[in-house]
């Protein structure tokens, strides 16, 4: 798709909800017999992989808007499914449930497209075989598809070797059938949401230094009538077109601010950005509305240690953000973009260079210099929707591009192009 995208952005708007948080209101209302509602979903191509697979298992989803009807059976009249489970490009979709259905009485196979198929699953299936999961992978145990057959699992003491959402989500889930506790210690906290949401669907827990998850937890499953925030991530995108785009200036309402989740709003005032933080609510988790202004004279800045997990999904956006520093920017301790979607260190880097911008690739990260060069030569997404978003951003500052496999934006932000337009950006 040729893209030139042209601002300034202002006015008012809302992103749609939060991709993890939809994943997770998803599993829980399924595993709860009776009915939950849940407003606001995600109802992107990720999330409908989750979605897709409960129906497998008998659950069933009435749609109205961005609010999904749940009514299930209960985890205990689950159906075998007679096919394959097919997560597609969900990593979520794909770590979270081989963690839930190793505790299943029936065998499941989880598969999913040729990106799943090169993402790690060592670290899901090492932890879970510890807790007595069934479960192996295709490259001596270490790929999809994943083959879980029945098992008693039991609980276990495990300190996250990584900052890992989805691989410590896989545990709890499994440890939701687990006949003894689970106990979780992270050196580097990742995000929070399963840790949040549980105890809203009855399953109190024990957060601290340590995460403690109680016995057969998936026995006070109940129903819950389930509020998702705006997904930061996808703000994010709106924030720094803003930021970057003379003239702009645009309020996003609603937008979850998890303390797991919020680094790009310090990374913005680091750099010296024009953002405010104001009607801060409590709904599900805490939510507000986001004002951004155009900042001319943003000053360059180094990322690293924890904040990195905080911010690691809006990495590509900020490497964005700072090609328009006044100096050299540094991200570093960002290991973990290898293995998203794309390797996302290379990718930024190689897609942004071949705009003109400066960036070096490090064994960890990236350095970014200024760079504001106009080119004409096309570029790719890989497939991978954060890599999309930001190369249509880019155009703000390059002018005209030719983007292949920008259609891969729908994995998280269904409407992206056309809330551009709502904000005044010309095509």
């Amino acid at each position: 798709m040729r893209i030139n995208l042209t601002g300034p952005l202002t006015g008012q708007t809302q992103v749609p909800g939060d991709k993890s948080m939809t994943h997770r209101a998803v599993i829980f209302s399924s595993l709860a017999a009776g009915r939950s509602t849940i407003e606001g979903a995600l109802l992107g191509e990720d999330c409908m992989r989750t979605v897709d697979i409960f129906r497998q298992l008998g659950v069933t989803f009435d749609r109205t808007g961005t609010t999904l009807t749940v009514d299930s059976p209960g985890f205990a009249q689950f159906t075998e499914p007679s096919q394959v489970l097919y997560t597609g490009n969900s990593g979520t979709t794909t770590r979270l449930l081989a963690g839930l259905l190793s505790g299943l009485p029936f065998r499941t196979v989880l598969s999913g497209d040729a990106s799943i198929g090169r993402r790690p699953m060592k670290r899901v299936i090492d932890p879970l075989k510890e807790m007595n999961a069934h479960i192996s992978g295709s490259h001596d145990n270490t790929r999809t598809p994943l083959i879980i057959e029945p098992a008693a699992l039991e609980g276990i003491h495990y300190v996250m070797p990584v900052a890992s959402a989805q691989v410590k989500s896989a545990i709890l889930l499994a440890g939701l059938h687990a006949e003894t506790k689970v106990t979780i210690t992270e050196k580097t906290a990742s995000r929070n949401h399963t840790e949040t949401m549980l105890p809203l669907y009855g399953v109190a827990l024990e957060t601290g230094e340590t995460i403690t998850l109680p016995a057969r937890g998936i026995e006070r499953i109940r129903p819950c009538d389930f509020k998702v925030p705006g997904d930061i991530s996808s703000a994010a995108f709106l924030m720094v077109a803003a930021l970057i785009t003379p003239h702009s200036a645009v309020t996003i309402q609603g937008v979850g601010i998890n303390k797991t989740r919020d680094g790009i709003i310090e990374v913005i005032r680091m750099m010296g950005g024009d953002i405010k933080v104001i009607n801060q609510t409590a709904e599900s988790e805490p939510v507000a509305t986001i004002e951004v202004r155009y900042t001319p004279d943003l000053k360059p800045v180094t990322l690293d240690g924890a904040l990195i997990a905080r911010l690691i999904d809006e990495i590509p956006v900020i490497a964005l953000l700072m090609t328009q520093a006044d100096g050299i920017s540094i991200i570093r301790d960002a290991e973990e973009l290898k293995v998203k979607e794309t390797n996302r260190i290379d990718t930024v880097v190689n897609e942004l260079n071949k705009l003109g911008f400066n960036l070096t690739a490090t064994a960890d990260g990236m350095e970014i210099r200024p760079g504001r060069r106009q080119m004409k030569t096309g570029v790719d997404s890989h497939g991978d929707h954060r890599i999309g978003m930001m190369l249509a951003v880019a155009t703000l500052i390059t002018g005209e591009t030719e983007i292949a496999g920008l259609d891969s934006i729908n994995v998280s932000f269904p409407g992206f192009m056309e809330q551009f337009k709502q904000l005044g950006v010309k095509e």
